[in-house]
């Protein structure tokens, strides 16, 4: 008799993020941010970009707010690339200010 196979679900989810223009030019700062809301962050050895891991408890329109608030209001722009495959890009300038544009 064959064993049934489990499928186990992740608690979280995980996501690249590339800043430009984040708050303060200093990561490290975003880093704490991140981790205060909630957040679990780490640091790959490129300058400015993310590893964060989103809880399934928090909202997607949170995790959003968050990571707006952490780039610059007239310059910044972030890309996130999350584990599910897709991504997305928040800039600052152009038509769209402030807005998650999906890309995949």
């Amino acid at each position: 008799m064959p064993s049934k196979l489990r499928s186990i679900k992740e608690d979280y989810i995980y996501y690249g993020a590339e800043f430009n223009r984040s708050l303060g030019d200093n990561i490290r700062g975003v880093m704490r941010k991140l981790e205060k809301a909630g957040l679990d962050v780490s640091k790959p050895p490129h300058l400015t970009t993310l590893i964060i891991r989103r809880p399934l408890s928090m909202s997607w329109a949170d995790f959003k707010a968050i990571i707006r608030s952490m780039i610059q209001p007239r310059i910044g722009s972030v890309f996130l690339t999350s584990s599910t495959g897709r991504m997305f890009v928040c800039s600052n300038r152009g038509n769209r200010p402030g807005r998650f544009v999906r890309y995949a």
